[in-house]
């Protein structure tokens, strides 16, 4: 009985103290997170922008691996992997809150969003907790939905190119989504071909 009562209260709590401590799902200011127990790989996307045309855009994804509630983790523009790589730090500060330290900011971060100020570094707030094991980021121009792994046809809902979003589950060329759109959330699986290389 108690093992069925822990079991319930880790269902209704999805996402937080995925392990030491770190919460996953989608922070405010733009910041997504995931986590997989099965390698100790953290991962996540930033993708902040004010005004426009020409405007301030912050994009970076991240990835390390999570020791004691802290990673060592690497940055970089999810088009461009092996240019403007900036090795930083990611730690738990508890469940629900993240701080990002890195040496230098990624273009246009300071006028939005600094990584590099040591005095007050990055702190974000878990607003919606979910059990990710990873976040990725759309390559193609449409990445549409299927109802499962394989399907031969697909949903009408898609994202774009640049969205990241909460990976749930994998199969064989498909990724199961969970996408937290401004006004929804959306789910269903995606071809891993619609997708940047995972690192």
């Amino acid at each position: 009985m108690r093992a069925s009562l822990i079991a319930g209260l880790i269902a209704l709590a999805p996402g937080l103290a995925a392990s030491d401590g770190l919460g996953t799902g989608a922070y405010d200011q733009g910041l997504l997170i995931g986590y997989d127990p099965a390698n100790g790989v953290v991962s996540g996307y930033y993708d902040a922008s004010r005004g426009e045309s020409p405007g301030f855009s912050c994009i970076f994804y991240l990835q390390g691996r999570l020791a004691a509630g802290s990673a060592r983790i690497v940055t970089y523009f999810p088009a461009e992997p092996t240019s403007d790589r900036i090795v930083g730090t990611l730690a738990a500060t508890n469940a629900k809150s993240v701080r990002i330290i890195l040496p230098r900011d990624h273009g246009g971060c300071a006028n939005l969003q600094s990584f590099a100020d040591k005095d007050a570094p990055a702190e974000f707030a878990l607003d919606s907790p979910r059990s990710w094991i990873a976040v990725r980021v759309v390559k193609a121009d449409r990445a549409y939905f299927y109802p499962h792994a394989g399907a031969p046809a697909p949903n009408r809902a898609y994202m774009v190119r640049g969205d990241g979003f909460g990976v749930v589950a994998r199969a064989a060329g498909w990724v199961e989504a969970d996408f937290e759109g401004p006004d929804r959330s959306t789910w269903g699986w995606v071809k891993e071909t619609d997708l940047f290389p995972a690192p």
